[in-house]
């Protein structure tokens, strides 16, 4: 079985026959600590507005998030996940080439492909830890391109830009009159590796964020973008009306106030990735890459005579389900990610591994 995205638990219970109760979910990077407390007493509190049409500019979720990120409203424009934005962009610019830096999530090739772009990769490598080399990058940007494609982190390396190169890359492709989108759905877990500030620096800069990965939501579907206030009246033209929930938009003002589970979030997940990184080192036939998200990228040595998607089957007999990275462009088969969870998991997932893999 082949799938672009983790979590997928009912699927694998279906197609394996296992208890989708007890499987522990490695593959989808969603905060250890659950949502937010508190949340699902908000939305019972605010089940009423059901009986209404949601508010169609999401004015008190924009209005929070233009709080949090000290931020004007009018450079901020939800939408029903990130995701949603990754077909509408292309829809309005209609790119004819497009540009990826890889590894990467695969919604950006699919959303590109959906309106004709020619997609190319600016390949990220191995030996290098998968980190991005801008001066390498400006020399591919020469060859001409409408759009470039930017994670940050990158998914599923986890390999953090710093700003000053990513400064470096915004004006090459402003040298070049590229649009540049960066992807900043882990970047909430290193928030001071956000760039959103350059958007009032360079009109053709989009950031786009999710609230799935940090807030622990992924079934409220809630992301957004910040960009220019011209760049982003023009996607809010196209953008279909409500695609954001009255429950959704409640949940997502509610949430960004929480500042204690948003500290306790990146102090666990910084904690846990450093000794669950540890623990995975001590497995010989695994290499773990340097991480800024909530997950990490481990590829079985050459000499093992198991590969990517065989690991995943073998672990989802002991009900752990990893993600496989092979139908990540630019990976092989010998590369999975998996999830930074709790503690117990942590280990549990390294005493297994030990065993399967010895």
């Amino acid at each position: 079985m082949t799938r672009d995205h983790g979590g997928n638990v009912s699927e694998v219970s279906r197609i394996y026959g296992v208890n989708k109760e007890k499987l522990i979910d490695f593959s989808a990077s969603i905060n250890p600590l659950g949502y937010p407390p508190g949340l699902k007493e908000e939305m019972i509190q605010g089940f009423e507005s059901i009986l209404h049409y949601p508010d169609i500019d999401s004015f008190d979720f924009v209005s929070a998030l233009s709080e949090y990120h000290a931020m004007r409203n009018e450079n901020i424009l939800v939408g029903n996940g990130s995701t949603e934005f990754f077909y509408l962009i292309p829809q309005i610019m209609k790119p004819k080439k497009a540009l990826i830096v890889t590894p990467a999530f695969s919604e950006y090739e699919k959303g590109l492909s959906s309106v004709g772009a020619k997609v190319s990769y600016f390949q990220t490598l191995e030996k290098n830890d998968f980190a991005l080399d801008p001066y390498a990058l400006y020399n591919k940007l020469q060859e001409g391109f409408d759009v470039l494609y930017v994670c940050n982190p990158a998914n599923p390396t986890g390999a953090l830009i710093n700003n000053y190169d990513l400064e470096k890359i915004i004006n090459f492709s402003h040298l070049y009159d590229t649009t540049i989108i960066i992807d900043e759905a882990f970047i909430d877990f290193i928030e001071a590796g956000s760039i959103k500030k350059s958007i009032s620096l360079y009109p053709g800069l989009i950031v786009l964020r999710s609230m799935t990965k940090f807030f622990g939501i992924p079934g409220l579907r809630l992301g957004y973008i910040m960009a220019d206030q011209t760049c982003l009246r023009e996607i809010k033209k196209h953008q279909i009306p409500w695609t954001v929930n009255s429950l959704a938009q409640r949940i997502g003002a509610k949430i960004l106030k929480n500042d204690e589970y948003i500290l306790k979030t990146r102090q666990y997940v910084a904690a846990e990735r450093k000794a669950l990184t540890a623990e995975l080192k001590t497995i010989e036939v695994l290499k773990v890459f340097p991480s800024s998200g909530n997950f990490l990228l481990i590829r079985l040595e050459d000499s093992l005579g198991l590969n990517g998607p065989q690991l995943k089957d073998s672990l989802i007999k002991e009900n752990i389900l990893i993600r496989d990275c092979s139908t990540f462009y630019g990976l092989s088969d010998r590369f999975f990610r998996v999830a930074i969870k709790k503690h117990e998991e942590n280990m549990l997932l390294v005493e297994i591994l030990k065993r399967t893999l010895s």
